[in-house]
């Protein structure tokens, strides 16, 4: 890794007051890194937690205290006053950079652990415990850091998967983190966009701070150097593979479990019946698009035409003269594309370097135009979001993705809804390695056959987090395969089977017994009793993953909505 010394080298006091956000995180690619801290001893006052750390920096005390007189107990009902103050601590920014807590924290910790780490652990114990007491910042949130004056790129490999082990601070704002007093918009500089579920909002933060916290594990999913030296790295959280890299979460957990748990949501009869009419099997061309956006990025970087209807040379005109400006995102979605439109956009994506996400949903070109667009992804290294939701294709279409995917390992996420593929189709689809981390195949005629091909590529695949089936008619032989290849599968968190005409949850009740990435389970609009949502229920309490839980217009009786308990301490979110 780079030094880290190096992007300090500044003359602008202004900067100092945010370096924090720019301080390169310590990465391991591999297993064998582990954090050994001491959180089992009493917790201290911040006082007393401080002492080992005086001759490292000569003012803390008078920190300590001024901090704490401007802290009050109310600031947040959850921390102690030292707890508060440890936080303040760590992101109290000062001159020089290098005696303040978060660098010296980083150096000690960068440095394997060692002996040095030792004098930190009373001070790292409270820190530690008050960053356990905040709620996660919840699932798919995105967030920004950043480094000066260093390009990283290369040392972040496409797919790779590594682990910081450093805190890390970090913005939720991309147009924030490009200001002068933070990035700016000149120089060599890495943005790391960061898709998270465990990062950490700080109370009182001016800057709507979020810290990830040691031990944060992620995969690389893409990249894009700018003309003008900003590269940007895109990377998820992804659990982590082994015991020996979880983060330092112990007392995190422990608290957890006291915290008041999320609400429980239960729809009204009018709620219910909009949501029939959206999810509907007879209605699926109305299926609202459950797009998860793996990039989100400024307005000047976004060419929006959905909804005109070009011409072919306005098409052509429009695509020349923005494509050359960094544009990352292109939405051509309800405009009319034909075979011949969609020549120009496929001769678009055959040179293009810039674009990341490309949606064509809406479009009637079918197979025709979707050889096309495949065909021209054979060598592109750049795109990562792919949209023909509604697109007229049927099962030829699967054998043209299916090549392109075999050639093609950068395309992250691939959204086929409400379109006929069939269980041919998805045989030809998933014959093979695929790379991919979001696949959508809702509303495409498949049945449990289908669901045997899922299942083959659930068992070998490594990459996959979120698969939605919803609306199509698997039935309970289909889920009971699914949940099969599910108890072998260990990266997938996301699973959205809603009406499926699902009835049986004893291979579901198994899963979540035993499953232990999942997060999501989406069973909206199937056909679950009282009986098999009390099992289901109970199955959930005891599952140490799932965050949410859809069993909203099904067979359950309003008298059982109104009579159910959820237990106080269960963090999951369930939606009757």
């Amino acid at each position: 890794m780079a030094r880290v010394n190096a992007l300090f080298d500044t003359d602008d006091d202004e900067d100092t007051n945010n370096l924090r956000y720019f301080d390169i995180p310590y990465a391991a690619n591999n297993d064998k890194q582990s954090l050994s801290i001491i959180l089992n001893s009493p917790l201290l006052l911040i006082e007393e937690a401080i002492k080992p750390l005086v001759h490292l920096i000569d003012d803390i005390a008078t920190k300590v205290y001024i901090i704490k007189q401007q802290l009050t107990a109310d600031d947040t009902s959850d921390l102690t006053l030292n707890e508060l103050g440890a936080i303040h601590l760590y992101i109290s920014e000062g001159s020089p950079h290098t005696k303040c807590i978060y660098f010296l924290l980083n150096e000690a910790i960068r440095h394997g652990f060692s002996e040095e780490l030792q004098i930190w652990h009373p001070y790292l114990n409270l820190l530690l415990t008050a960053l356990g007491k905040l709620p996660s910042i919840g699932h798919h949130c995105t967030v920004y850091r950043g480094v000066r004056s260093c390009d990283l790129s290369d040392e972040y490999k496409d797919d790779g998967i590594y682990t910081w082990w450093t805190f890390g601070s970090c913005l939720q704002s991309l147009d924030q983190m490009k200001l002068p007093t933070f990035l700016g918009k000149q120089g060599v500089r890495t943005i790391f966009k960061i898709d998270c579920y465990s990062g950490k909002r700080l109370p009182l933060s001016e800057d709507d701070e979020v810290i990830l916290m040691p031990g944060f594990h992620f995969q690389v999913i893409g990249k894009l150097r700018s003309l003008d030296d900003l590269n940007t790295i895109y990377v998820r959280e992804i659990p982590p593979s082994s015991t020996e890299i979880m983060p330092p979460v112990q007392i995190v957990k422990t608290v957890e479990a006291h915290q008041e748990s999320l609400p429980l949501v239960v729809k009204t009869k009018e709620q219910r019946k909009s949501t029939k009419l959206r999810k509907s099997f007879k209605n699926t061309a109305h299926q609202v698009i459950k797009m998860s956006k793996v990039v989100q990025v400024c307005s000047d970087h976004i060419l929006e035409l959905s909804g005109k209807k070009l011409l072919i040379d306005d098409l052509k005109h429009s695509l020349n003269e923005r494509l050359t400006q960094e544009i990352t995102i292109l939405n051509l979605s309800k405009t009319n594309l034909t075979k011949e439109k969609v020549k120009v956009v496929a001769e678009i994506l055959r040179t293009n370097l810039t674009l990341i996400e490309l949606n064509l949903s809406y479009n009637p070109f079918g197979n025709a135009g979707c050889l096309l667009i495949a065909q021209a992804l054979h060598g592109n290294k750049h795109l990562i979001t792919l949209n023909l939701y509604n697109t007229k294709l049927s099962c030829d279409a699967g054998q043209y993705l299916a090549e392109m995917l075999s050639l093609n390992h950068h395309l992250r996420s691939l959204h086929l809804g409400v379109n006929s593929l069939g269980n041919l189709g998805v045989k030809y689809l998933l014959y093979g390695n695929i790379e991919l981390h979001h696949l959508n195949l809702c509303c495409n005629k498949i049945d449990q056959d289908g669901c045997q091909y899922l299942a083959d590529l659930l068992e070998k695949n490594q990459t996959l987090t979120q698969l939605d089936v919803g609306g199509n008619p698997i039935r309970d032989k289909g889920i009971k395969i699914i949940c099969q290849s599910l108890m072998i599968n260990k990266t997938l968190i996301d699973l959205h089977v809603w009406y499926c005409q699902i009835s049986n949850l004893e291979t579901i009740c198994n899963l979540l017994k035993s499953h232990s990435t999942l997060t999501q389970l989406d069973l909206e609009g199937n056909q679950i009793t009282d009986e098999h949502a009390d099992v289901l229920l109970s199955v959930a309490e005891i599952n140490k993953t799932l965050e949410k839980l859809n069993i909203s217009d099904n067979k359950i009786s309003d008298n059982f909505k109104k009579t159910f308990q959820q237990p106080a301490t269960l963090r999951l979110s369930i939606i009757l």
